[in-house]
């Protein structure tokens, strides 16, 4: 997946299949953790973003994990 376009229509897929007793739950509950992540890794970049721009120095440190 190259975007999060493709992200969305490849997750509505995985959806179908389950509805349609096509896919594994087992595997559809990975995929919504991976997706769930992808999620909160791009909110905590947003966050990021707007409190830069709040700031009228810009100076806001780097996050480190």
């Amino acid at each position: 997946m190259k975007s999060t376009k493709e992200m969305r229509s490849f997750l509505i897929k995985q959806m179908g299949a389950v509805a349609d007793g096509n896919q594994d739950i087992a595997i559809a509950k990975g995929v919504c953790n991976y997706a769930q992540q992808v999620y909160n890794t791009m909110n905590i970049e947003i966050k990021h973003a707007q409190a830069q721009a709040k700031l009228a120095d810009g100076d806001i440190k780097e996050v480190k994990f």
